[in-house]
């Protein structure tokens, strides 16, 4: 009856730490209204000659995605040298303006939307806020699985989504983070990132390297540019692994209703990528 007893006392323990942990992420944060906000905007830009990313070798759904899909790791606007799917945060904030009540996250190639790819995320860095709901659409007749990990949890979310057009939402309260994978278990060339942050003051760059995050309450920040990295160091079961992220830290002060532009220079350091088809056996000869 003892050793019964304690079991329970241990579960329950248990099970109150891992409230505990949930509950106090989101505790950090403190919604209010922001009447003298400021706003920061600018643009991530490369300098330097721009490297050519191979493509990624198809292994699944060749019918629909092709034999090979262009790499999404590095895109660079030749015209302005903007970099997109950078992304920009404030370090920590514990006051602030409201959050999304979701974020959505998209697979696959929309019929009525040419700027989508098939086979592919359509945000290769997808930041959240944790207390929002994660809304996940798969726009294609294609099995897609994303899959979330952490290293502190492991597996976040994994969930076959075989069903076009059909969209699930779900909380991740156990994601914390920025760099956290996403990865697509049935299709090993569709990877990307995920940042699940307790406040809603980041932004991914465009096209052409733009991004603007406004609403920021007066105070003194860290303001982060983080670009994941870019060359594949390796390969687990034909699904590429890349390098280190290249991380830019800018200490900002915001003053009320401030109007403030940042630029970030990247890479942070030389990389040297090499031209072969990723997950292929041949290389492509340089145009």
């Amino acid at each position: 009856m003892f050793r019964r007893h304690s079991r329970y006392r241990l579960l329950c323990a248990l099970c109150l730490a891992v409230f505990a942990d949930v509950s106090l992420g989101f505790a950090d944060y403190e919604v209010i209204d922001v009447t003298d906000g400021g706003t920061i905007k600018g643009q991530a830009i490369w300098k330097g000659a721009i490297p050519k990313i191979p493509p990624l070798k198809v292994f699944a759904d060749l019918d629909r995605c092709g034999t090979q899909v262009p790499s999404p790791v590095l895109r660079i606007d030749p015209a302005t040298n903007g970099i997109q799917h950078v992304l920009i945060y404030l370090e920590r904030v514990e006051r602030g303006k409201a959050a999304e009540p979701a974020y959505r996250l998209s697979m696959g190639k929309r019929a009525a939307d040419a700027a989508t790819e098939p086979c592919q995320f359509q945000q290769h860095v997808f930041p959240f806020v944790r207390s929002s709901e994660v809304a996940l659409i798969n726009f294609e007749p294609v099995l897609h699985n994303p899959h979330f990990f952490n290293d502190k949890h492991g597996s976040l979310f994994n969930l076959a989504m075989p069903t076009a057009d059909r969209e699930i939402t779900t909380k991740l309260v156990r994601a914390r983070g920025v760099g956290l994978r996403l990865q697509c278990d049935v299709h090993v060339h569709m990877n990307a990132w995920v940042a699940a942050l307790d406040h809603p003051y980041f932004a991914v760059t465009d096209e052409q390297g733009w991004f603007e995050i406004n609403g920021i309450p007066p105070g003194s920040y860290t303001l982060v540019a983080w670009h994941p990295g870019y060359n594949i160091v390796k390969f687990a079961s034909s699904r590429p692994l890349y390098d280190d992220p290249h991380v830019i830290r800018q200490t900002v002060t915001m003053s009320p209703k401030a109007q403030v532009e940042h630029r970030f220079e990247f890479p942070v350091r030389a990389v040297e990528v090499e031209w072969k088809i990723a997950g292929g056996d041949g290389e492509l000869p340089p145009e």
